[in-house]
């Protein structure tokens, strides 16, 4: 075996040292190796605020709360990989490849991948892939101090107690369905365990012309013990899956929930990428090019626990991660010749079901005119660039939110802080019309 290209040297800190070359040789050409090491170590700290000093006041969910200070963390990462190209016979590739990571305080993990490529006229092309794959906590996740908050609500009640955990009497009351009002318990988890997910897509390439094309992929993603921070309601719903989670006093009474980032349920997503590309000359040094790439979500199923089943979260709101928007895209067209350039883009988001707060889900409030789906969003942005200065120098006049476009109204409140807005900004953005100016100078 014949390995000619060679870069391999002492294993330092954060470096990766790799061998790659032919095999053997096949029919359609020779199959190449590639192996390879990993060495890092990574170091995380935070020496808190000195706002939050004792003397300070208080105040509430402050994000630079001294709880969260940390004395340097640390852990070492090593990892070996090898990646096998095999060009079985003309048009058909396979790539196979292996990679063992080692993560301190989780052990080691190894993931596969296989990856297919037929293309058996000019015009098409057939693919595929299959892996494995991992996400360790972040140190935020694991080390973060415990914040405890008082719940400011009146919308919770002693699940035990109570259908729902919904209240039917004033706090206080000394009745099974009284407001409860218990202490919030925030922060990190030394337990917590990596995610692991399993992962395969299968799609086709059309290419009909030299500058057109499109592509249709078709992917499955699943995730097992997510990390995550269950909200106050999915915890009052599955109450008698985490009873853990309610601290009780002498009495039997709910005086704080355990709110801490825990590996909790699965996820499961499937869907379809779609991608055109395409461009025409115009005469001269003139042409327009233009792209678009869309994203029809299929599937969006999620559980918090591994004894309940899963529900649907596609089109609906969720606190947390992204919003299952069945349908987004971005598309451009660009015009461009040797001195100047113009793209006008647009951002696309589809409709979902708007959020319905804790009255209105319960069916005891019926607000006039409540939007059960918020509008869909589409906004264009403009850029202007001119290149005549010379090879090195360019200069970009852009303007983003081109029709000066309001966000759709949508219900964005969090129960657990009180936190609240119109606009749902995993989806849409506040500003208005903005200008901006870029000047790219190459050395």
């Amino acid at each position: 075996m014949a390995i000619p290209k060679i870069e391999i040297g002492p294993l330092r800190r954060g470096q990766i040292t790799s061998a790659s070359g032919p095999l053997f040789g096949l029919p359609a050409g020779d199959a190449q190796l590639a192996v390879g090491v990993d060495y890092r170590r990574e170091t995380y700290e935070f020496n808190g605020s000195a706002a939050a000093a004792a003397s300070s006041p208080n105040i509430f969910n402050a994000a630079f709360d001294n709880v969260n200070a940390l004395t340097p963390k640390n852990r070492t990462i090593k990892a070996a990989y090898a990646e096998v190209l095999l060009p079985v016979f003309d048009g058909f590739e396979l790539t196979g490849a292996l990679r063992i990571d080692d993560y301190t305080g989780f052990g080691t993990t190894t993931n596969p991948k296989l990856t297919a490529k037929y293309q058996p006229v000019d015009w098409l092309m057939l693919r595929g892939s299959y892996n494995t794959s991992f996400r360790v906590p972040s140190f935020n996740q694991i080390f973060n101090g415990v914040t405890i908050s008082p719940y400011s609500g009146s919308d919770l009640a002693d699940p035990t107690k109570c259908p729902g955990g919904v209240p039917t009497s004033a706090f206080g009351s000394g009745q099974p369905c009284a407001q409860i009002r218990p202490d919030i318990a925030t922060g990190g988890n030394l337990v917590l365990r990596p995610e692991t997910a399993k992962q395969w897509s299968l799609g086709a390439v059309l290419r009909p012309a030299p500058k057109w094309s499109a592509s249709a992929d078709f992917w499955v993603i699943n995730v097992e013990d997510t990390i995550q921070t269950l909200t106050l309601r999915q915890l009052i719903d599955n109450a008698s899956t985490f009873p853990e989670k309610f601290i009780r006093d002498a009495s039997g009474n709910v005086t704080q929930i355990d709110q801490r980032w825990i590996n909790a349920g699965a996820r499961q997503t499937r869907g379809i990428e779609f991608a055109l590309r395409g461009g025409f000359d115009l005469g001269g040094s003139s042409a327009v090019n233009m792209g678009f790439d869309g994203t029809l979500l299929l599937r969006k199923l999620e559980k918090v626990a591994p004894s309940l089943a899963f529900t649907s979260q596609l089109g609906v709101f969720s606190y947390a991660g992204d919003l299952g928007l069945k349908w987004k895209h971005n598309a451009w067209v660009n015009w461009s010749n040797d001195d100047w350039s113009a793209t006008l883009t647009q951002v696309f988001r589809g409709t979902y079901a708007n959020q319905k707060l804790p009255g209105i889900a319960a069916g005891t409030v019926v607000r006039a005119g409540f939007n059960e789906k918020v509008d869909p969003y589409s906004i264009y942005h403009l850029a202007v660039s001119y290149l005549g200065f010379g090879p090195n120098y360019k200069v970009t006049l852009g303007v983003k939110n081109l029709l000066d476009k309001d966000p759709p109204f949508a219900i964005t409140y969090d129960g657990n802080t009180g936190a609240g807005s119109s606009w749902e900004p995993r989806v849409a953005d506040p500003r208005g019309r903005s200008f901006t100016v870029a000047v790219e100078v190459k050395f």
